[in-house]
């Protein structure tokens, strides 16, 4: 099974870059870093990793669509194509829905901002800087008059469009070189919710694409402290507080009445007793938690569910997560 690797932007520049080193040594197949407005530049990361690795492809997931215009992702990831090689990925989504708004921009309701019909003209423009023709776009949200690439696109800079939209996932088959299912956080029977999506794209496409998904994994020879790495982790309480949907929790006997208790936590901030209050079916149901045999066991399941390209977010214990999943050496 081809995997790859994740890591949502707190690293250092330099713990990245051995990072993908290592995973190049170990067979992986791809990394991909998070982008937030607040973390660092996913721009950077890509420029030191390819620098620090000959073979593994590195991709954004993702950029969101507000803060780079299409044209400055056009340039910057053909840009990022000749640094390294022809061995980038670019992955963009909507953006994130706790901080966008942060900084001006409007996501909801989706009736008035129309998220589906941004990312299309944004695709839309990102290949036709691509091409190397003259530019001249009027769309709702992007607009470019006689422009055109100065310099010719080392290799090929594949797409990949990251929603939870069911429209937008089938959007992005028909578009894309691939869809990217989930942020870290999904059980298999809601991937696979995701991916009957995708396949809609893909029979009106008449061809199919890779189905991306992260997944928080936490490895240790000590299940317990894997289980306790997660519930510790902000992120994971975070999503779990305030994005994912009881439904997918359901098939694993969760449902929002265990979740209450740390939502309420969670709402008057006492983020320690929120974490006390994880239900440890959710850490099952969302994560790749356990040691390496179990981990195996697991990413089975997202398979069957149709996911095609599992990206590992390891936390915790990174390295034994790293050894214990590794494809074996290219």
């Amino acid at each position: 099974m081809r995997l790859a690797l994740g890591f949502n932007p707190v690293l250092t520049i330099q713990d990245a870059s051995r990072l993908a080193s290592g995973a190049e040594k170990l067979g992986f197949d791809s990394m991909w870093m998070h982008e937030s407005l607040f973390q660092r530049d996913v721009v950077t990361y890509i420029s030191a990793m390819a620098s620090a690795t000959q073979r593994i492809r590195l991709g954004s997931g993702v950029i969101n669509t507000f803060t780079r215009h299409p044209v400055t992702a056009a340039t910057t990831f053909a840009t990022l194509s000749e640094l390294s090689g022809g061995r980038v990925n670019l992955g963009l989504g909507l953006g994130s829905f706790p901080t966008i708004p942060l900084i001006g921009h409007q996501i909801f309701p989706v009736e008035k901002t129309r998220p589906l019909r941004r990312i299309r003209e944004y695709v839309q423009v990102v290949k036709m800087v691509w091409e190397g023709n003259k530019v001249d776009f009027d769309g709702e949200f992007f607009q470019v008059h006689n422009l055109t690439l100065g310099f010719k696109v080392a290799g090929t800079v594949p797409v990949f469009i990251a929603s939870l939209s069911p429209r937008t996932q089938a959007f992005a088959a028909t578009v894309a070189d691939g869809v990217i299912l989930s942020p870290a956080l999904n059980s298999a029977w809601g991937t696979e919710r995701m991916v009957e999506n995708v396949k809609r794209g893909e029979a009106k496409r008449g061809m199919a694409v890779e189905r991306v998904s992260y997944m928080l994994t936490s490895l240790d020879p000590d299940p317990k402290k894997a289980a306790q790495a997660v519930r510790d982790y902000y992120f994971f309480v975070y999503q779990l507080s305030e994005v994912v949907r009881a439904e997918v929790l359901a098939p694993y006997g969760v449902t929002e009445e265990h979740l209450r208790p740390m939502k309420e936590a969670w709402k008057r901030g006492d983020v320690p007793e929120a974490k006390r209050l994880v239900p440890e079916q959710a850490i099952e149901a969302l994560t790749i938690t356990g040691d390496g045999d179990h981990a195996a066991e697991r990413l089975n399941e997202y398979a069957k569910a149709g996911v095609t390209l599992p990206v590992a977010m390891p936390i915790g214990n990174v390295e034994y997560a790293m050894n214990e999943l590794a494809p074996g050496p290219a």
